[in-house]
């Protein structure tokens, strides 16, 4: 019997009821113990899902925890550490083979959660940022305004040696956080998204502590303090930089102003 148009349609739609509804329930009523393989494969899936864009290089998540259900946990409880190990060296490899770039060292947990059949799993992922500490990271790469060798004025004996000090102002003109303002002078200023910078930012594309400023032969320098996105200057991005007033700072989707007073 030769079918018409409409009954293909309704052929093709049963077929994927079936596919959807039938066979889904099968798989879920039959399902094995989970393998380490099919972890692998649901967290390589997971990175993919989770890829940023930035200015070079695509950026992953560092942080992976796996969660298995009751079952399955306790029976990969005594290989636990060998899986972790395995599953680390896995995604560091497929992250080479992507071309893809970790945004802190790589960590990877595996935890339980009751709520999972058999044979099922979740993958959760974060871009986990390293503490900040209070002393500044060593500059990546030097930049034009220091070079190694620096010819400092001669001093008489009876000359004290003082340092000038200038005062400068940071505004947000652009940005969530338009019309936040920070001075300063001689103390380090933090800039960033933790409540505790001298310059704390709502832009979530900001890290925690994005950048800072210290004061160096009387001028101000900008420092990049490892950010996942970068910082940059009048549109150039920089690792270290001498302060000009008027120079335009861009974090993450925040611009700020930099003037002497």
């Amino acid at each position: 019997m030769k079918l018409n148009r409409f009954d293909k349609l309704n052929l093709n739609q049963l077929e994927n009821f079936f596919e959807k509804h039938i066979e889904g329930f099968f798989e879920k009523k039959l399902s094995s113990e989970l393998q380490p393989v099919e972890i692998a494969k649901h967290m390589a899936r997971s990175m993919d899902n989770a890829k940023m864009v930035g200015v070079s290089n695509l950026y992953v998540p560092n942080s992976y925890t796996v969660y298995l259900s009751q079952v399955d946990f306790e029976r990969l409880s005594p290989y636990i550490s060998e899986l972790r190990q395995e599953l680390h060296q896995y995604l560091a490899e497929y992250s080479r083979k992507k071309n893809y770039t970790f945004a802190g060292q790589l960590k990877m947990e595996v935890a339980l959660d009751p709520v999972l059949s058999l044979g099922q799993c979740r993958i959760e992922n974060q871009f986990a940022e390293p503490e900040p500490t209070t002393e500044p990271p060593a500059p990546e790469e030097a930049d034009n305004d220091f070079s190694d060798t620096k010819v400092f004025p001669k001093l008489s004996v009876a000359e004290p040696n003082r340092q000038v000090v200038i005062a400068g102002l940071l505004t947000v003109i652009d940005g969530l956080d338009k019309g936040l303002f920070a001075d300063i002078a001689r103390q380090r200023v933090n800039i960033g998204r933790l409540e505790s910078n001298e310059l704390p930012l709502t832009d979530m594309n900001a890290s925690r502590l994005h950048a800072y400023i210290i004061l160096e032969e009387g001028k101000h320098v900008l420092n990049d303090a490892k950010s996942l996105n970068g910082t940059y200057i009048n549109e150039h991005r920089i690792v270290r930089k001498v302060l000009a007033s008027g120079d335009r700072i861009k974090l993450g989707n925040t611009i700020i102003l930099y003037e002497v007073k």
